[in-house]
């Protein structure tokens, strides 16, 4: 009996909005109005890829 060739899997390429690491940057505001200001930037989970790192198919 012959042996079966496996194929490799494909590479599967880096999500775009994260660069591949899962983790994205959002800005947190406050405020209302003309008042409103940024106050720091906080990590989040990429929803594109939902954390995974790799381009949705």
């Amino acid at each position: 009996m012959a042996t079966r060739k496996r194929t490799a899997l494909p590479k599967l390429a880096p999500c775009e909005p994260c660069k591949g690491t899962g983790q994205i940057t959002e800005t947190v505001y406050a405020g209302r109005g003309a008042r409103r200001h940024r106050i720091a930037d906080q990590e989040a989970t990429c929803l594109d890829c939902l954390g995974s790192g790799t381009a949705p198919a």
